[in-house]
């Protein structure tokens, strides 16, 4: 088995050319390792393939990235890999699909009965922001609906009034030219937000966190972009036992719905009127400050090459039986 991992950077700090290296050392620990770093789909194919031949054995991709080219959002990954039918790491093209896109997921959530705080989606040019607004009530949160790692939100991003709804709602259109999700910020008497990390294998392992505001610079309780991109996110363990039981639950069934595999990442809120979804990451940053990393070495004891061997052990396992994982039958 060769593993192929490829490299496409970003201006994410897990996406760096650093943590790309930390990854392909801790491969090369169990597997001869190859490294790719193209924007052409074409020259990836080519690669791939001639790994494969001159090998003479079979390839595994190692990919944490949704596309080669992420400013230009070209060459989808997920789905060449699909194409190619070359086995790899994470879930399906579909699923990833779903995971990027913040309404189709909370859509999807609603369906299958997980709460999750009511949302709208605003178009450019809509006029009736201001009446779905008014349904739900202020505070609420705007984000961009096709962005993950918390891009585009900011500590303006919490709204209480229609003026600032609309400037962050026209921010996020000239900004990244997409629509914006609007949606109910959940706070107030018992607000606390969690995070847990799962990882798909045999047993299924799950790592609840709780996001520590108490512990963090910043005036307002907001995971914001400059935050995760100067690591200034803390974390602490969940001592409540029935609180990490629910949100397992609930994570648990959110990764069942969207069909994730091998890996993810459940982000959630919970107040006095009860615990809600926020997301799902399907691709969470793998870097060695994620809330993933630091998770499973608090909960599990996993220092970071252990846990990049087992992500890849457990998914080439999964295919080899057919493709499921111990979460999704």
């Amino acid at each position: 088995m060769e593993i192929v991992l490829i490299k496409s950077y970003a201006e994410k700090p897990w996406r760096s050319p650093e943590v790309y290296q930390m990854i392909e050392d801790s491969l090369k620990e169990k597997w001869r390792v190859k490294s790719v770093n193209t924007k052409n789909p074409e020259t990836l194919h080519n690669s791939l393939t001639w790994h494969e031949q001159a090998g003479n054995e079979s390839v595994f991709v190692f990919n944490i990235a949704e596309y080669l080219d992420e400013k230009k959002k070209t060459g989808f990954l997920p789905a060449l890999l699909e194409e190619w039918k070359i086995p790899h790491l994470g879930s399906s093209a579909e699923a990833i699909t779903t995971g990027l896109d913040k309404a189709r997921t909370k859509a999807l959530l609603n369906q299958q009965r997980i709460p999750t705080p009511r949302y709208f989606v605003a178009n450019r040019g809509d006029s009736d922001i201001e009446y779905y607004a008014e349904k739900i009530g202020y505070p609420l949160i705007v984000k961009p609906i096709r962005e993950g790692g918390h891009i585009g939100i900011r500590e303006d991003s919490i709204v209480y009034n229609d003026v600032s709804l609309n400037k962050i709602v026209n921010r996020i259109f000239e900004k990244y030219n997409q629509p914006a999700l609007v949606e109910e910020y959940i706070t107030g008497k018992g607000m606390r937000e969690f995070s847990v990390g799962i990882l798909d294998s045999g047993i299924g392992l799950f790592m609840p966190i709780e996001i520590d505001y108490e512990a963090m610079e910043g005036t307002k309780e907001i995971l914001s972009y400059e935050t995760a991109q100067k690591d200034l996110e803390r974390i602490k363990l969940i001592r409540d036992g029935e609180i990490r039981d629910e949100i397992i639950d609930l994570s648990k069934r959110t990764f069942a719905a969207v069909g994730a595999r091998d890996y993810s990442r459940v982000d959630l809120r919970m107040n006095h009127t009860g615990c809600y979804v926020l997301e799902i990451n399907i691709l969470p940053g793998l870097g060695p400050h994620s809330f993933l990393l630091e998770a499973a070495k608090d909960i599990y004891g996993f220092e970071y090459d252990q846990l990049i061997q087992k992500l890849t052990e457990d998914s080439i396992q999964r295919q080899k039986n057919g493709n499921r994982g111990s979460i999704v039958k």
